[in-house]
């Protein structure tokens, strides 16, 4: 199994040099990734139902420091030249996706094949309608938007005809070096497991219990056999945030349902990283991480 962890790309830990320390101690205690997570602009309000808080309460204030999950993510990749980096997850429809399609082949280019997109729909509209794109219909056009992505990153002419987005006689270059970046979809509804099973290369579960996560892998798998997919060949990368703890019995439920990846979010508490730092070691140590020299 990989094992990832999140970097400090939000809140109050946020600094050029913590992101370069974190990324640094990934790879030097065998971590194979590092992940950062996105909101563009946050209202100082937010109504919206948090679907990861038991009241549904988002619980970060307005001026809470939120790093831009690729450029972080860049920064990243030039102090850890060797682990693989990934959003977790990146709200694509907030952006447009000729432009993202464009930044994301740019950071795998330039980072010679290592990015992972965690993709999701997004759930907070008050920051959808402060960037002025549409709530509406968001699932429908974020799959459309990978399928226009994916379309300029086969280094083919693209002429796209889609019911949000239209490209004509155009390419991109240059290519990722994966030629396709792999994209793993966040969300544990119905709805988002067969999106995955239909069109995602991974799930992306985040911040929910093992039997969310178990129940969540039955359901895949039955979804992919009814898409005629093999459920083997789909990616699964957990994150389980601080819903349960990481240790031995969890490590080997994990392994009972196929996890592949797992990521970790060692804390940000107290003055400066050395619990983030401890975190990280007593992982390693669990999973059996062999340190690059």
């Amino acid at each position: 199994m990989e094992i990832g962890i999140r970097l400090p790309g939000a809140g109050a830990k946020v600094s050029p040099e913590n992101i370069v320390t974190a990324a640094r101690w990934a790879e030097e205690l065998g971590y194979h990734s590092v992940w950062v997570s996105d909101h563009v602009v946050l209202p100082e309000k937010v109504a919206s139902f948090y679907p990861y808080d038991p009241q549904g309460r988002w619980p970060y204030p307005a001026d809470t420091p939120w790093l831009d999950p690729l450029l972080a993510l860049a920064w990243a990749a030039a102090a850890a030249p060797s682990v693989k980096l990934g959003t977790s997850v990146m709200i694509v429809p907030l952006r447009h996706p000729i432009l993202l399609a464009k930044q994301l082949s740019s950071l795998d280019f330039l980072s010679r094949g290592r990015v992972i997109l965690g993709v999701g729909a997004g759930w907070m509209e008050e920051e959808f309608h402060l960037i002025g794109v549409p709530f509406e219909r968001r699932g429908p056009r974020t799959a459309e938007m990978i399928a226009l992505m994916r379309a300029f990153w086969s280094g083919q002419t693209v002429d796209f005809q889609g019911d949000f987005y239209q490209a004509a006689s155009c390419q991109m270059s240059p290519r990722p070096v994966q030629h396709a970046i792999p994209i793993v979809w966040g969300g544990h509804s119905d709805a988002a497991l067969k999106r995955v099973a239909r069109v995602g290369d991974g799930w992306h579960p985040t911040q929910i219990s093992l039997e969310q996560l178990a129940e969540g892998m039955g359901k895949l798998r039955r979804f992919c056999q009814e898409a005629g997919r093999d459920p083997a060949s789909v990616l699964v990368i957990a994150r389980p945030g601080r819903v349960y703890p990481i240790n031995a019995e969890t490590q080997a439920r994990h392994e009972d349902l196929g996890i592949q990846h797992l990521v970790i979010d060692p804390p940000l508490d107290g003055p400066d990283l050395s619990n983030f730092r401890a975190e990280m070691e007593r992982v390693a140590g669990l999973c059996g991480l062999e340190p690059r020299s």
